[in-house]
């Protein structure tokens, strides 16, 4: 008996099986490993967020169903933020949903907007669930390359016309590229020409270290074919506990909010009063988050350039986009001799999309020490 749907079976493979063997054998000989794949931030979040889901554990309401499209108070919040960060009005009744983390929001979106055989576009090298969501909801996926050659931006004119959905993802993982207000009047304009809805990923709008990074929904007509989807994880090092935004075209919301009432039942109360307390004060702490990063990136790439391998980083995201030399024939076999070399496991790029296959990905989301630790296993090495 056949119990998979065939359309998973594309995502069940492992394409880290490799690595993951030659990691474990390394370990069991001794070796420390240092773990720079994975994007999930080493400290907690704040003592005021923690401080504010404990306190809420104590009333009694904290603990029924919790609002489908999320509470009230905390749409509230978000949108007064939304309003000072990026002087854009947002009605929290209609253009604002509470997620589950970002990650089931963009899942979910194809399935509440692409009916079988409409076609969704992505970005890649990319999160793997912009496709997944895609295939996953009967729809035809089409890849648009982001390419050192197009400054890690992707080319419109390749759109297809009759496309439904287009994910971008600014600024973006793996490149770290950020968009301009230049290439999303660009965007939005092509939106309304050919009539897609566009949802940026932007999970990682407020880890800058320079210029804050925009929203699309600042350009005009952008509400009439946007979405957007901001994520607490890494602004707060809230990764697990699982809550996000999307944000925009009223109709897009409204779709989506339909499929979850029918999948799930909201995010627990206590987190959404902690996300609240966050959201209240992120002037107040996101500055240290942000500081954080900013020194990791800036000393990590300065050693990797050292050490002749070029490096990006455009002045957002805790990652380093670095390229391969040319001796190598793929970043999953430059990955495997830097594990061997100095017990340093990167991300393959070619595992984010065929694009990624020159260059690796490196997480500055492992402590101070290990980074050191890292630099210094890197500096005895030249490319």
């Amino acid at each position: 008996m056949k119990l998979m749907n065939e359309k998973l079976r594309e995502f069940i493979s492992y394409p880290f099986a490799e690595l993951d063997s030659l990691k474990k054998k390394l370990k069991s000989a001794g070796r420390t490993i240092i773990d720079m794949g994975v994007g999930d931030p080493d400290f907690p979040p704040p003592k005021e967020i923690q401080g504010a889901l404990v306190a809420s554990l104590a009333n009694p309401k904290t603990h029924n169903y919790p609002s489908y499209t999320g509470e009230r108070e905390l749409r509230q919040s978000f949108a007064r933020f939304f309003l000072q960060r990026y002087k854009v009005k947002l009605d929290p009744e209609k253009n604002i949903l509470v997620l589950i983390g970002t990650k089931e929001g963009i899942f979910h979106l194809p399935n509440a907007i692409l009916n079988s055989g409409d076609i969704g576009a992505y970005t890649e090298p990319s999160y793997p669930v912009y496709r997944a969501g895609i295939v996953l909801a009967g729809g035809i996926p089409k890849e648009l390359p982001l390419t050192e050659d197009n400054n890690f931006f992707p080319d419109l004119s390749t759109l297809d016309d009759n496309v439904k959905l287009l994910f971008i993802n600014y600024p973006n993982n793996p490149t770290t590229q950020v968009a301009t207000k230049k290439f999303y009047e660009k965007l939005v304009r092509t939106a309304h020409e050919k009539g897609f809805l566009i949802a940026n990923d932007a999970s990682y709008n407020e880890i800058y270290f320079s210029s804050p990074p925009p929203s699309i929904l600042e350009i005009d007509g952008a509400l009439d074919v946007a979405v957007e989807f901001h994520s607490l994880s890494k602004t707060f090092s809230m990764s697990g506990w699982r809550i996000g935004f999307v944000v925009g075209n009223s109709d897009a919301i409204f779709a989506l909010s339909a499929l979850k009432k029918n999948i799930d039942s909201g995010v627990f109360r206590a987190v959404q009063a902690a996300a609240k307390t966050a959201i209240d004060s992120y002037w107040q702490i996101n500055d240290e988050i942000r500081a954080i990063y900013r020194d990791r990136v800036k000393a990590f790439k300065d050693a990797l350039t050292k050490s002749g391998l070029e490096s990006f980083n455009f002045g957002a995201t805790f990652y380093i986009w670095t390229k391969i030399p040319d001796s190598f024939g793929s970043s999953f076999e430059f990955v495997k001799f830097l594990l061997e070399e100095t017990g340093i496991l990167a991300m393959p790029g070619e595992s984010m999309g065929p694009s990624g296959k020159r260059f690796v990905r490196f997480s500055m989301t492992v402590p101070n020490r290990k980074i050191e630790e890292a630099m210094d296993r890197i500096s005895k090495i030249k490319f």
